[in-house]
């Protein structure tokens, strides 16, 4: 656990000489409003540690993977781009799975979106076999 001291609020102003007067830079030390001093440390949880170092690198992450994007794109310029049926059916089942799974821990009755999708992707099979 890290601890960090704390202590008051320290505003520390430069101000100028007047002229003909040497002097150096003068400090002022301010408690906070209304008098109370705040807690002399705080601690934090490695916990929270952790969460901030992954905010850290979440940032720092780029918002495309072009290394995973770039063969993909390529492929569908070139037409040679395949799609997995199964794999995509999968994933809708298991998208259903876990939103019913989810709607009954809540206890809400609504469809929910990957639910509605599934639904249409299956009626617009229905329609291209039909």
């Amino acid at each position: 656990m890290t601890t960090i001291h704390h202590g008051l609020d320290v505003n520390v102003p430069t101000t100028q000489a007047a002229p003909g007067q040497t002097g150096q830079a003068q400090t002022q030390v301010q408690a906070q409003p209304g008098g109370a001093s705040p807690p002399a440390e705080v601690e934090i949880t490695p916990t929270a540690q952790l969460l901030a170092t992954l905010e850290q690198q979440i940032a720092a992450a780029p918002d495309i993977n072009h290394s995973r994007v770039d063969p993909i794109r390529q492929a569908l310029s070139d037409g040679s781009y395949q799609v997995d049926a199964s794999r995509v059916a999968d994933g809708l089942l298991a998208a259903q799975k876990f939103d019913a799974q989810a709607t009954k821990a809540s206890g809400s009755v609504t469809q929910s979106s990957s639910a509605k999708a599934f639904a249409d992707t299956a009626q617009l099979g229905s329609e291209r076999s039909g």
